[in-house]
């Protein structure tokens, strides 16, 4: 490392890190996974944090009424961590009608010394004060984490920012939330345990809307801060939306869907995913367009004619042009009939039979940019489950490798396995309706092969619509096999121009971080791992900004 570039690092990120960092380059390191337990260690604070915090003078000092729901065996702990507040104005809630935020408190939980005080940070670091408290955040949660049988703390729940889609099927905010004591009283607060506080914030949340984009900033807030803990395994929520098999029009029709297939010869890829098509999807107002993108092998030519004659609902495209996967389903997208399209690609194989019906039912949501699907690779690990903006520099695959998310963790597996919002979803199986396709402008042609799914689902957002994640929706996904490594001068230099086009527009949305994705979470390892703060103190897509 240049000793003027070793001096910059310092001055931004402090001696530590960048000391690290230079170890690093000298000795040849790897970055090795880190352990919660190693995580907590570099995180925890010590008592002269605490203390500093309780010099703290706030301009608002609001008052917490508390109501908890728990038996007695562990409310005698939960009511010590609660007399260990750093932050002092609280009182039980029947107490206290003058409360102007509500701490409800679960079975099973205790509290970190400064769950308060970070929340009542939050509301004076943005200038609000009692006199405006109908501005402020109506609901407020937090991370957290296990403490298993021998006390050691396990198994954090590093949640993402407001996710109204996830919510509606799991509490994934978890058992300690604050509430705005106005919308408690109308919701109202449950009567006793028995009644759900899934229910209960579903309740609060409903007729929420936060536009795509400003989920860090809305009337429901998130601090990215382990401050309580949940002492014993309980099971989920009960709750969960309910989910359709089969979507009809107002005429009793299923919607026609139009599967784009870019293909060029890969006889066996492309009949492998049209025999799933047929025989094991069970949506059946389809139209499937190949995209015929100049084959070679004149045995590719006789193989359309013969699925043209077996099945009426399949068409063949010519786009005589060099690949360009953009242009390609442009075209497609402009010969469609269908009301859907899905973007597919050749090297996938149905899994689920409703994974179509799945998908339609969540797109045809006026709300909905796109869909995705659960993707497998042939040795049974993820290769899709959503992307994550900024993971190994641009965008990255959430829970690629893993042959299960439950490996990494419960919250981690409860999260893949609901519909829940994401930044973007891959194009080799992604559904969205014509019409939106349309108005946004396809997709950029300029982005021949890489981020271009990815760009588009951006460019959606940005537009006030949702990005979904559908684990119902089931695929095989031999991924690349079609159009092969980045392996020559002209495809490094194409996939670098590419990525300057790509981190140049959404620069902002790179620095400020996938709102889904908890920002102690590691972007350059194993996705839903803990961050290693001393050697990623820069965010991985810098490095690529010299493309720009």
């Amino acid at each position: 490392m240049k000793i003027q570039k070793l001096s910059n690092y310092i001055r931004e990120y402090g001696l530590h890190a960048a000391a690290v960092r230079a170890a690093d380059r000298l000795l040849r390191r790897k970055a090795e996974e880190v352990s919660y337990e190693k995580w907590l260690l570099r995180s925890r604070r010590s008592s002269r944090d605490y203390a500093r915090m309780a010099k703290t003078e706030f301009g608002w000092k609001p008052l917490f009424g508390v109501r908890a729901y728990m038996d007695e065996v562990h409310r005698a702990p939960f009511m010590q961590s609660l007399n260990l507040q750093i932050y002092r104005q609280f009182r039980p809630c029947r107490s206290c009608p003058e409360a102007e935020y509500i701490l409800i408190a679960g079975e099973n939980c205790i509290l970190a010394p400064d769950l308060l005080w970070q929340a009542v940070n939050l509301l004076n670091e943005e200038g609000l004060t009692a006199s405006s408290l109908q501005e402020a955040p109506a609901l407020i949660y937090f991370d957290s984490d296990r403490i298993g049988a021998e006390g050691r703390k396990g198994d954090p729940s590093f949640r993402p920012e407001y996710d109204a889609e996830l919510l509606e099927s799991v509490n994934y905010m978890g058992r300690v939330v604050l509430v705005r004591a106005d919308l408690a009283a109308a919701a109202p607060l449950p009567s006793d345990g028995e009644e759900s506080l899934h229910a209960f914030l579903k309740r609060v949340t409903e007729g929420i809307r936060v536009r795509p984009g400003e989920e860090k900033n809305g009337p429901v807030r998130h601090i990215a801060h382990i401050l309580w803990h949940e002492t014993a395994q309980t099971g989920a929520e009960e709750g969960g939306a309910e989910k359709a098999s089969a979507l009809h029009d107002e005429s009793g029709r299923q919607p026609l869907v139009s599967v784009l297939i870019p293909n060029r010869d890969h006889r066996e890829d492309l009949e492998r995913c049209i025999v799933s098509l047929q025989q094991v999807n069970t949506w059946s107002n389809l139209e499937i367009l190949i995209l015929e993108n100049n084959s070679a092998d004149p045995g590719t030519s006789a193989y359309y004619e013969e699925l043209k004659e077996q099945d009426g609902r399949i068409r063949v495209l010519e786009y005589n042009r060099p690949f360009n996967y953009s242009a390609i389903n442009n075209y497609g997208a402009e010969n469609a009939n269908g009301e859907y399209l899905l973007l597919l690609n050749n090297d996938t194989v149905f899994l689920e039979k409703d994974s179509i019906a799945e998908m339609v039912r969540l797109a045809g949501r006026e709300e909905t940019g796109a869909v995705g699907a659960l993707l497998w690779y042939p040795d049974h690990t993820i290769q899709h489950a959503g992307i994550i903006l900024g993971h190994g520099g641009i965008a990255g695959h959430a829970f690629a490798g893993e042959t299960s998310a439950y490996d990494l963790g419960s919250f981690p597996g409860e999260v893949c396995g609901e519909t829940h919002n994401v930044s973007a979803v891959t194009g080799a199986c992604l559904m969205l309706r014509r019409e939106v396709y349309l108005k946004a402008g396809g997709m950029d042609e300029d982005l021949a092969v890489t981020f271009n799914d990815v760009d588009l689902c951006m460019r959606l957002r940005r537009d006030g619509r949702k990005i979904l994640m559908c684990p119902a929706a089931q695929l095989l996904h031999n991924e690349s096999v079609s159009r092969g490594e980045e392996d020559t001068p002209e495809k490094v230099e194409r996939f670098h121009r590419e990525i300057g086009i790509f981190a140049g527009r959404w620069e902002r949305e790179l620095e400020e971080g996938d709102p889904f994705y908890n920002p102690n979470l590691s972007l350059t390892g194993r996705s839903w791992t803990c961050r290693d703060e001393l050697r990623e103190r820069v965010k991985p897509y810098r490095a690529y900004m010299r493309f720009v």
